[in-house]
Order: structure tokens, then sequence, then C-alpha cells
């Protein structure tokens, strides 16, 4: 499904729900999900979705307090989008008590609230049990592969994502980390490759093309990845284009300082991507960076 596409599915389910039932919890939860994924992709800015996410959570939350999906939903808005990572693990952990085989549930606590404090090893412990639940899950498994990555367990990582490509072959995030963890094997040429992998199924994803950016800023290119960083700017004329990938390019480029002016402006905007910056081997440079833990103080993690 295309970003147009999304926005379009969800502007048009949202009046169904309501009409058909708008007593219907697990109606509300899915809404706030869909929400949240728009933001998490950059089809929305975090500003366009962050309140309907968390208002129909806590709509789901009010309407059946018995319902997994509904705590769920709640726990990742407080999570994702308030950093509130204490409230969050005690509606992650209250879903699990409700349907320990909700795989949603075990995959959202894993990666939203046990990764950003760096509890790894429980990170991992909950991504498998939810890809044991739904083993077909493209993003599961793709987050299994990120669990290994931010462990530092790079061989994993490729074997994870190799999986998961062969099970998807047309599922972009899957190539996206597969470059991250080339990089982080020292293979650059064939981590560019990912990246344009990645762009050729989905063309217009700035998460894709930041990252290429990111890849030539590293190899040298630098002529090229200004092309891109440029072009990135056009298109944030157009749609939303999270300051986090212009950051990521910037840093790459050496150029700290606007890297910081636009990692500044991420977490104004409270980008998704922000909750993973104490794993993130893309960020190691930058811990003894005093600019960089003032920054991310502000995460309360």
């Amino acid at each position: 499904m295309t970003a147009g596409s999304s926005t379009v599915a969800i502007s048009s389910i949202r009046p169904a729900a309501a009409v058909e039932d708008p007593q219907y919890s697990q109606a509300s939860s899915g809404l706030s999900d869909a929400y949240e994924l728009l933001g998490h992709y950059g089809v929305l800015s975090p500003a366009e979705v962050w309140t309907k996410a968390a208002a129909h959570a806590a709509w789901a939350v009010l309407l059946d307090d018995d319902s997994a999906e509904a705590h769920t939903s709640l726990a990742h808005a407080k999570s994702a989008q308030d950093w509130d990572f204490l409230d969050a693990e005690r509606e992650f952990q209250r879903a699990i008590s409700l349907d320990p085989r909700y795989a949603t549930a075990h995959h959202s606590y894993a990666m939203s609230c046990l990764a950003p404090f760096g509890r790894l090893d429980e990170t991992l412990q909950q991504i498998l049990l939810a890809h044991t639940i739904d083993p077909i899950s493209s993003i599961v498994s793709r987050d299994v592969a990120m669990t290994y990555y931010d462990r530092r367990e790079f061989e994993a990582a490729l074997e994870q994502c190799d999986r998961t490509i062969e099970q998807n072959p047309h599922f972009e995030a899957a190539y996206w980390t597969l470059g991250l963890v080339q990089e982080q094997l020292g293979d650059l040429d064939e981590a560019a490759a990912c990246f344009q992998r990645a762009i050729q199924l989905s063309p217009q994803n700035p998460r894709m093309r930041g990252a290429l950016a990111r890849m030539m800023a590293i190899s040298g290119k630098r002529e090229e990845a200004l092309k891109v960083l440029s072009e990135l700017r056009d298109l944030a004329k157009q749609r939303y284009v999270s300051p986090f990938e212009m950051a990521s390019i910037h840093f790459a480029l050496g150029s700290r300082d606007e890297g910081y002016e636009w990692m500044a402006k991420a977490f104004q905007d409270r980008c998704f991507e922000l909750v993973a910056t104490k794993v993130d081997p893309r960020f190691d440079p930058l811990r003894d960076d005093a600019r960089f833990r003032r920054l991310s103080a502000q995460l309360g993690i």
C-alpha cells in the first residue's frame, strides 16, 4: 500500500466504523494503531496523527477495560508519543495478562518500551515470543532482525533479514534494515544496493532515500549525498519528511552543527525514530558528545 492509499484507506474506514458501531472497542483500537503507523512510517507528521491515535486508544479502553487490543494501543501511544515509558509498561503488562497470545502486545512492548531503555535481553524475549505467535508477520520478523542489530549481533541480524525477505520479497522495510546491518558489517556497496532496492519498492518514502544519502556520505560520495538531501528538501514542500532523516544525513556528512539543529526539530516533532537512539548503532559516534546527551535526556530514559 502506498502512502497516498494508506491515507485514503484510513479516512474512508473511519466514518464506516463510527456509524456501524461507535461502541466497538476494537474499532477504536484499530484506528489508533492505524494513525500511529502513519506517523511511524512518515506518511503524516506526528502532529497530524498523535492526538487522534491517543484519543482513539483512550476511548477504546473506556469502552472495554478488558480488551488487550485497547490496552496495547494505549500503551503504545504512551511510549511512542508521550515518552511515558513507565505508565506504558504497566499498560503493556495489563494487555499481556488479558491475552498472552496477542502478538502485537509483545511486539510493541519489545520495540517501543523495552528497547528504548536498552533492556535488550527482555526485548529479544518479547519479540521472539511475538514471532512465535505470529510467524507470518513481516514486521515482527523484521523487528527480530532489528533487535539483533541493536544488540550488535550483526550476523544474526543478517540471517533474520534474509529470512524476512525470503518470506516477503516486496517488504521495503526489510531491505532498509538489511542495509543498516550491511553498513555495520562494513559492506557499504551492499548496503547501498539494499537501500536502492527499498527505494524501488517505495519510491516516495523519505526514510529509504535518507538512508541511501547517508550511505553515500559515509562512502565518500559527498556530491551524490548532497543531491539526495536537496531532493528531500524539495519533497518536504509536498509532504512530511522527518527531521530525523535530515539529521542523520548531516551527521554522516560530518556537519554536526546542522545535524543537531535537525535533531532538535525531531525532538520538537516527537518523531518515533528517536525512541531507539539509546541502542541504535548509528549513534555510537555521538554518544560522548554533550549535545547528544542533552537531547537524549528529553526522552526521560
